[in-house]
């Protein structure tokens, strides 16, 4: 008999554990769009992103997006790679400058990137080559990078990818 109520429990407890996992993930329905090289439009559905950053409790809410990730790729394995993310009020920031060997999280990355994101104005209709303009200038990035991945998830639930290569 007691064999017969651990096999019984035993499913019963991981369905508990399962419907009380507390993960970050960003559901995105939505179509995702960006270019790639050859200038042509990808389009992913029901793509998950996990959430790595700390979070800490801050109110911003003046940026067109929830969720902000820019990996930008230099020659010589050099990289600058911003990711910011606010599910409610919690907000989770990092930082990983290797331009000038700055690597921060929480609260110290959200202060020195916060000036730069409050510059991003663009939203889900601007064209690619705008937005491009708007995060090498915002960022003071050079021009001559191989490669740029960012991905946006805006204020009203649409995400965007884009990738840009030299």
């Amino acid at each position: 008999m007691n064999a017969i109520k651990s096999f019984l429990i035993i499913p019963l407890l991981v369905g508990v554990l399962y419907g009380c996992n507390d993960n970050n993930d960003i559901d995105q329905d939505e179509v995702v769009t960006g270019n790639n090289e050859a200038g042509q439009t990808e389009n992913t559905d029901n793509d998950t992103v996990e959430q790595t950053t700390d979070n800490q409790n801050t109110g911003n809410s003046e940026y067109n997006f929830t969720h902000f990730d820019l990996d930008v790729d230099y020659p010589n394995d050099i990289s600058f790679d911003v990711e910011y993310t606010k599910n409610q009020d919690v907000v989770g920031v990092e930082v990983d400058d290797e331009i000038n060997n700055v690597e921060l999280k929480g609260d110290a990355a959200n202060e020195q990137i916060a000036p730069q994101l409050a510059k991003l104005t663009f939203d889900e209709n601007t064209s690619d080559d705008e937005v491009l303009n708007e995060v090498l200038s915002a960022f003071n990035l050079e021009k001559d990078y191989q490669n740029i991945e960012l991905e946006v998830k805006f204020n009203n639930g649409d995400v965007k990818r884009y990738k840009f290569k030299n």
